[in-house]
């Protein structure tokens, strides 16, 4: 009877563990780290590891053309930009061992954040079809592996073909159970599997985030790693006017920051003024890469990138100024000040 007591006693303390662990969830990072005293915020920060930022460049990673779509692309150098930016990155000489380091357990499911929702620029598929290729080459089974985003907008110019049958799922949150309407700040359920992970059978251990470099003038002046996120919920629309705040709490969240483990940012072009729709009048060749898997320093980078073309073009600094990042690194996100590696491949 002792016994029992004590049983029943351990399962009600681990019920309002798994209670207070969903409150807070729900609640945001932000949100719960602006209530803890001085002292403990310092040592969250404290806590934060040395980040670091690869930066891959080759002159032809693009044709040369002036076109800008996934089809200017040269595949075999966007390869080996990204196997060597990987490498960089981990410090293994080895690209399966550099991917070992990254996915740590190949049985798990790996969902690919795209950018895909505007026809002028977005992610590319000559990008994300690499980290695929290694993630396949590695044991990730083809079946356990999501590249998706909000909408499919710009799919037939970015290389993208939607797939929801064997192999390699591509396509939007709708076609993998859809977003929370009332839970988890309703992200998508592919990465929170829902109340129980037995909800979504889509539902992955880690994530991997290609953002595009482009400008988000008028809203959070960029949109980069953290914004790309924005596809991750399913009302994106609710949180513009409180974007520059919003941003990292979302970010902050468990089910986005402790499933991240890797952000390549795809530099090849840049859209240095924002312009929706199928415009393309703003856009530059870069021919860069970007690895990391810190949101604030590489966001934090890739403004500085965008600010540097709207200088070449005689353009303002972009407006408003993304003060989420700052606000981010002071949640304890991660840093403007990482190790830096430039690789040029192209010499």
């Amino acid at each position: 009877m002792q016994f029992n007591g004590e049983l029943m006693n351990l399962l009600n303390k681990l019920k309002r563990r798994e209670f207070l662990r969903r409150v807070l969830t729900l609640i945001g990072g932000g949100v719960i780290l602006n209530l803890l005293p001085s002292f403990l915020k310092k040592g969250i920060a404290q806590k934060i590891k040395r980040s670091k930022l690869v930066t891959v460049y080759h002159h032809l990673a693009s044709d040369g053309t002036g076109g800008k779509d996934n089809s200017n692309l040269n595949d075999e150098v966007i390869k080996y930009m990204i196997n060597e930016g990987v490498k960089a990155f981990t410090g293994k000489d080895n690209v399966n061992e550099a991917w070992s380091v990254i996915i740590p357990d190949i049985s798990k499911r790996v969902a690919i954040k795209i950018n895909c929702q505007i026809t002028g620029i977005y992610t590319k598929a000559k990008v994300v079809k690499p980290l695929i290729d290694s993630l396949i080459q590695l044991g990730v089974k083809p079946e356990n592996i999501i590249v998706y985003d909000m909408t499919d907008k710009a799919f037939s110019y970015a290389g993208f073909i939607k797939n929801q049958g064997p192999g390699v799922k591509v396509g939007i949150v709708d076609d993998y159970g859809g977003y929370h309407r009332f839970f988890y700040n309703r992200l998508t359920k592919i990465l929170t599997g829902g109340l129980l992970h037995s909800d979504n059978k889509y539902y992955c251990d880690y994530l991997i985030n290609v953002p595009v470099l482009k400008a988000l003038d008028g809203y959070s002046g960029v949109t980069l790693s953290m914004k790309n996120h924005y596809g991750s919920i399913g009302n994106p629309g609710s949180h513009h006017d409180d974007m520059m705040t919003y941003l990292p709490e979302l970010n902050g969240l468990p089910y986005i920051r402790d499933k991240t483990q890797l952000i390549v940012m795809d530099a090849v072009f840049v859209e240095y003024k924002w312009i929706n729709g199928r415009d393309q009048k703003h856009i530059d060749s870069l021919n860069k890469i970007m690895i990391s898997d810190d949101p604030v320093a590489i966001d934090n980078a890739g403004w500085k990138l965008i600010d540097e073309k709207r200088k070449q073009h005689g353009l303002n600094p972009v407006l408003p100024e993304p003060v989420y990042i700052q606000r981010a690194a002071k949640m304890g996100l991660g840093t403007d000040k990482p190790e830096l590696v430039d690789l040029d491949l192209g010499a």
